[in-house]
């Protein structure tokens, strides 16, 4: 069953953001009230300013006229200029505490989108990530940081104080002179009316401008995790170029947009300029017939000043609330999805394994796939023995081992431990007890003792050490400069295939858990370091259910059973002694590697 994907329900951007971002709003509540508080108190404030120099205009005027002497008119205006400076004071004051709130808001958002998204990402299925380039998801995570950064100036420090502001002139400059006020509004619908139809216009285009940023990061990641393979091939050219294309192409659609938002904060600002003419040429006639004053008309071009300030600003951040909606969508898609591996609704904690597998009718066929790589596979291995899986290439041997740690399901038939369906148990409980080590094994660029540590956290060095020791490790980490304290770089590259590998399994002894599954773990060992840890293994697996899979046929001689595969099928089983006896594949393998070929 593929995974359920939120992008193929395609739902409205706002909607979608909406549903992902209001759980992580709710415990900002305080802050919010806050917020919205202190915007209510700046846009007050912002009223007020105006509305004091056309007092102040007034008082000038009537002093001028005679109507006051020049220490009367002084007088008249002093309380003005104290109230004046008090509103900026204040204005100041606020806008900084405002500042300080929006960010500490933005922070908190920041951290609850991005730790949240980052842990829906690792539940995601190991196919999830063979299908998308790890650069481009990790794209999407830090374009969400921005997105939620951006959403969080653009919509609480700057609309939601912009509106707040436009609907306290509104409201205040009706009550003064609703004709006036009338008059400063006349343009505002068709600059609003400008900025939805572009944003709707746009958002198309943005998606898919979006999508080719993250291909874009995609091929970054994708080049910093093979530079070694690239620079052997003196192949920087050609990737540089890839990606240089791949950046023109996205800058091609962002232009475009880049025009259509031009046009439109250049269409809005000469709007602006006829508002404000259109309002003083009205003014003036009121002015003129004596049904309003000179400081009325200073006062309401002040309005509109702020008034076209709050539009502007919020028709400037659309083309940046338009990118952020559609770069929050894209994250919300990923926290919906719905991983093919997860926990069943009703699924148990695992108990204590004691090491009893059971494959019964297992069938695999990957999606998209013609053939079934696994077909009918009925296994019994009881607990505390060795069972090998021998085969050619394309046999089916690694995808039933990673059956066994639920990095898929079968599509037909059932895996048990100990009697119970590997689906039927919590993915937490399960995984710890089986360890699993891989052909090819990626480490964290941190140091080795971290490392090998990251299966049992609490372990003691002592531990580790001994850990170590049991997998032909300790002696070549000793050589290192720094020891265990040593940094192996990224996915392991300052150590060879054989380093990694041991590392690899030193973790997994070190977990200790009931079943060990062995996916060529030994395969990049030179044929001492091999003999060694075969010897050391032969300790570790007694009592321990294991499972190897295995080309060398020298490294499963001893197991208690083989599995021979082909073509998804176990076609024979047995001993080494039993199997060599028989006209039959593993035979074949055994001659052909006794004969010096491996």
């Amino acid at each position: 069953m593929p995974p359920i994907i939120a992008e193929d329900k395609q739902p409205t951007s706002l909607r979608f953001v909406w549903r992902m971002i209001a759980p992580m709003l709710k415990p900002l509540g305080l802050s919010i009230v806050g917020l919205v508080f202190l915007s209510i108190c700046i846009a007050v404030l912002r009223v007020a300013e105006p509305y004091i120099y056309g007092a102040i205009i007034d008082s000038v005027s009537d002093s001028v006229t005679g109507r006051l002497g020049a220490t009367a008119g002084f007088e008249a205006i002093l309380p003005y200029l104290i109230s004046w400076a008090a509103v900026v004071l204040g204005v100041t004051l606020l806008y900084a505490l405002h500042t300080w709130l929006a960010w500490y808001l933005g922070n908190r958002l920041c951290f609850a989108l991005t730790t949240g998204l980052f842990e829906k990402m690792l539940a995601l299925t190991i196919h999830r990530f063979q299908e998308t380039r790890s650069g481009a998801m990790l794209q999407r995570l830090t374009s969400a940081e921005e997105a939620i950064w951006g959403i969080n100036s653009q919509v609480f420090r700057s609309a939601l104080q912009s509106c707040l502001t436009f609907a306290a002139i509104v409201v205040v400059g009706t009550m003064l002179d609703w004709r006036l006020m009338l008059a400063s509004l006349a343009v505002v619908p068709i600059i609003v009316g400008m900025g939805i139809w572009n944003m709707h216009t746009s958002s198309v285009r943005q998606e898919q401008t979006n999508a080719k940023w993250e291909e874009a990061g995609g091929l970054v990641g994708d080049a910093f995790s093979n530079i070694s393979t690239i620079q052997s091939e003196a192949g920087e050219p050609g990737v540089f170029k890839r990606y240089s294309d791949a950046y023109a192409q996205v800058l091609k659609l962002q232009y475009r947009l880049n025009v259509q938002w031009a046009i439109l904060d250049a269409g809005g600002g000469g709007a602006f300029v006829v508002g404000r003419l259109f309002l003083f040429f009205v003014g003036i006639r009121f002015v003129f017939d004596g049904t309003a004053t000179l400081g009325s008309l200073i006062m309401f071009l002040g309005f509109a000043g702020a008034l076209y300030g709050t539009v502007q600003t919020v028709m400037s951040e659309l083309p940046m609330a338009t990118k952020s909606l559609n770069r929050l969508s894209r994250a919300a898609k990923i926290l919906e999805e719905i991983p093919d591996i997860r926990d069943a609704k009703d699924a148990i904690p695992a108990p204590k394994f004691v090491g009893d597998v059971e494959f019964d009718n297992v069938w695999f066929t990957y999606q998209d796939a013609d053939k079934s790589v696994l077909r009918g596979i009925d296994v019994s291995i009881p607990a505390g023995q060795t069972f090998a899986i021998v085969g050619e290439s394309g046999a089916g041997k690694s995808t039933l081992a990673k059956l066994l740690v639920r990095f898929s399901d079968p599509t037909k038939g059932s895996i048990r431990y100990d009697g119970i369906d590997l689906r039927d148990l919590k993915l937490s409980t399960l995984r710890p007890q089986v360890g699993f080590v891989m052909q090819e094994n990626m480490l964290f660029h941190e140091t080795i003792l971290h490392n090998l540590r990251f299966a049992k956290p609490n372990a003691t060095r002592e531990e580790v050490v001994e850990a170590a020791k049991r997998a032909q490790a300790h002696e070549f980490i000793l050589k290192l400069k720094d020891g265990y304290d040593t940094v192996v770089g990224e996915r392991g590259v300052k150590l060879s295939g054989g380093q990694k590998q041991r590392i690899a399994l030193a973790r997994v002894l070190l977990a200790n858990p009931p079943i060990l599954v062995l996916d060529e773990a030994t395969s990049a060992l030179d044929s001492k370091t091999e003999r060694d840890l075969q010897q050391a293994l032969r300790e570790v697996m007694k009592g321990r259910t294991t499972i190897v899979i295995a080309h060398r046929l020298s490294t499963v001689m001893d197991a208690d059973n083989i599995l021979v595969m082909d073509k998804g099928k176990v076609v024979d089983q047995g001993k080494h002694a039993e199997l060599i006896q028989r006209d039959n594949l593993y035979k074949k393998f055994w001659e052909i590697q006794a004969g010096g070929y491996v």
